[in-house]
């Protein structure tokens, strides 16, 4: 299940996944989608952000699960995943049972974070199109000229 809408007053474009509804495939085709216009390491980048935000939503949360994403006017794509738990994200270090998801997102996104509310818990992400590696911590996701 997903939506598109524009609303240019914010954003130009939007899409909303129900995450309890779609597969992990799904939600990487919206996103690739979306950015049909841009190859290359900006959509790989915006493609595992989002799957490590949904990932985690599916891992640590309790349903509902909701995806939205919104191409922002200054070049970037925000991704936003609520959840019914209100345990807000903590990055880990990585052993044989994860912790990577958050150190990618941290290294890829321009930013990112959380906030509870009532009864569930929102993480977002914002992802620079123009720019591969976000901010630039990860020189070894970008290509060298």
């Amino acid at each position: 299940m997903w939506s598109q809408s524009l609303d240019t007053s914010q954003h130009s474009d939007s899409v909303t996944c129900d995450l309890d509804a779609m597969s992990m495939r799904e939600v990487r085709d919206r996103v690739r989608a979306m950015l049909a216009g841009g190859t290359g390491v900006p959509v790989d980048d915006a493609v595992q952000v989002v799957d490590e935000l949904v990932s985690n939503s599916h891992r640590h949360g309790t349903g509902p699960r909701t995806c939205r994403l919104s191409l922002l006017e200054r070049g970037r794509l925000r991704v936003e995943v609520d959840d019914g738990s209100l345990d807000l994200p903590k990055i880990r270090k990585p052993d044989t049972t994860g912790g990577r998801g958050l150190l990618l997102v941290d290294r890829i996104a321009s930013a990112w974070g959380a906030t509870r509310r009532e009864h569930e818990k929102t993480v977002w992400a914002e992802v620079d199109l123009g720019r591969p590696g976000g901010r630039g911590r990860a020189s070894h996701l970008t290509r060298s000229s």
